[in-house]
């Protein structure tokens, strides 16, 4: 039990790090809207550049709007499943467990598809994307690490 209270504990700070960076992802692109002078501080030069990211059409919905209707900002989605994966991390039912690990993985591949686009389409490398590239492997490692103590 004292493994799966650990693993927890990780996948919870996992989830805070993930919220940091999604909410500054979010702020990022609100103040890009207000005020096209802005300059963030991930914009570190013309091949580093997270503004040029979050206003592209692939800054709302993951550029899938046109399949999923959904359009809201890229760091609002992220807040919604980083709050929605820490709550569920305080309970241990299989299928929720099951459910962590499916999500996790379907949004994993969401990553490598913005990867992809972040390297081929945008010639550009955001450092906040990359942030959360990083933090969601890492999630997904602790998740499966999770189902593993915990169900295999």
């Amino acid at each position: 039990m004292e493994q799966a209270d650990s693993t927890a504990s990780r996948l919870r700070w996992i989830c805070v790090c993930g919220l940091a960076v999604s909410v500054y992802s979010l702020y990022v692109k609100m103040k890009l809207t207000e005020d096209e002078n802005y300059k963030p501080m991930c914009d570190v030069n013309d091949n580093m550049s997270c503004s040029l990211v979050f206003k592209s059409g692939y800054g709302d919905g993951f550029g899938l709007g046109s399949i999923t209707q959904v359009n809201a900002p890229n760091g609002a989605i992220g807040c919604i499943f980083y709050v929605l994966y820490f709550l569920s991390s305080f309970f241990h039912h299989r299928w929720l467990c099951l459910a962590q690990l499916i999500i996790c993985t379907l949004t994993l591949l969401l990553c490598v598809y913005l990867g992809f686009l972040l390297l081929f389409v945008f010639y550009d490398c955001c450092l906040v994307c990359v942030a959360i590239y990083f933090i969601h492997t890492w999630l997904f490692q602790e998740v499966l690490r999770r189902y593993r103590r915990l169900y295999m």
